[in-house]
């Protein structure tokens, strides 16, 4: 069975133009091309736990492992590593653009979002930013290569949109936050049997008692004693003179905070929503 390593490594990707892209380690046989890394050295004289290469052929031996696979590490050394002694590094499809991470996804680009150009899987590594979306193609804000040339878009198909995983993950909180919600409406509507109705009665019962205990305790005269101080003080704050419609303020203010605080007269309506 082939299992995955939690450690992810990020490494630039010679078929990306040199873009870096995080691989994770992979528990299996490798595979001629691919990169693998050290993890259970045999011979720690001619290379170590951790290092990479890349396998460039299998081997026959007369061991009783049946056969090693050549690998060339990153200073051009060949060295010979059986199964038990790599993982293989699997590339993923999240890369590291100018400090950003981002997953490169096939889909149709929007204008706006960025794209790298892609052919037959490989890529020089040009980003570009969408302005257009045709058809058939797209066009992004042309940038010169280094032999010249000029690109200016791409055909459907022959890139990857730049997804920004902070983006992506943010939409899969607001998925999950929505997902939440509908659970919990389902099994109040479904399973208890309460209405919406008896929703807005429960809310209206619970604040309506909290507001009596509120009155009863003298919270509302405290205050309304400490608001209309602090009016008085901010009305006589102009030379000692009362500053216009200081009356209106004060008969508004205590007449908005007691309408809302007297359960007597409390009248609460609650409207159920997705958002």
């Amino acid at each position: 069975m082939t299992k995955t390593n939690e450690k992810i490594h990020v490494l630039a990707d010679e078929s990306l133009g040199g873009i870096k892209r995080e691989y994770v380690e992979v528990d299996r046989k490798a595979q001629v091309g691919e990169k693998i890394i050290v993890v259970e050295a045999d011979c720690q004289s001619e290379y170590r736990n951790g290092d990479m290469a890349f396998v460039s052929r299998f081997v026959k031996d007369d061991s009783r492992f049946g056969c090693y696979a050549e690998s060339i590490l990153a200073n051009g050394r060949s060295i010979a590593l059986y199964d038990r002694e790599y993982r293989v590094l699997e590339p993923t499809n999240i890369v590291h653009i100018d400090g950003e991470r981002y997953e490169m996804v096939d889909r149709k680009a929007e204008v706006c979002e960025k794209v790298i150009h892609m052919n037959n899987g490989k890529s020089g590594g040009r980003v570009g930013e969408v302005t257009n979306v045709g058809v058939g193609v797209i066009d992004v804000i042309e940038y010169e290569h280094p032999d010249g040339d000029i690109t200016c878009g791409f055909s459907h198909g022959c890139y990857r949109v730049l997804v920004p995983l902070s983006k992506e993950n943010k939409y899969q909180e607001f998925k999950d936050k929505k997902r939440g919600y509908k659970e919990v409406k389902n099994f109040i509507h479904n399973e208890l049997g309460i209405t919406k109705d008896d929703i807005q009665e429960m809310i209206r019962i619970a604040v309506s008692n909290e507001v009596k205990k509120a009155a009863e305790s003298g919270e509302f005269q405290s205050f309304i004693s400490s608001k209309i101080d602090s009016l008085i003080e901010e009305g006589f704050g102009d030379g000692g003179r009362l500053l216009y419609g200081f009356k209106e303020r004060v008969s508004q203010t205590v007449s908005n905070e007691v309408g809302k605080r007297i359960a007597n007269n409390l009248n609460i309506s609650v409207e159920l929503k997705s958002q």
